[in-house]
């Protein structure tokens, strides 16, 4: 199993769930973030974006990022990025399932 991590603006929030949702991913979580990027921000001290973290098993990892990039591309600064992670164990809290991946 993969942590995929998305750091993204929010304005772009919306398209990418769907392009998540169209891969066949539908559990994941959003947050809102606030962070200092590259780009220093003179009249704010910090640029707020979403945060948003899906568990996908290792095969889908790469269609996960591909759809992240597709919606959540610009080119400005700002844009924000992707990290995968291992997921090493990964349990169901509810019926306490390992999940397998």
């Amino acid at each position: 199993m993969k942590m995929v991590a998305a750091i993204i603006r929010t304005i772009s929030l919306e398209r990418v769930v769907r392009s998540l949702q169209d891969i066949g991913i539908r559990g994941l979580t959003i947050s809102e973030i606030k962070g200092i990027g590259e780009q220093v921000q003179f009249n704010k001290p910090y640029s707020i974006h979403d945060r948003i973290e899906i568990i996908v098993p290792d095969e889908k990892a790469n269609e996960a990022e591909n759809a992240i990039l597709e919606y959540a591309h610009t080119g400005l600064a700002g844009d924000g990025l992707i990290a995968v992670y291992p997921a090493d164990s990964v349990i169901k809290i509810r019926t306490k399932e390992k999940m397998q991946g």
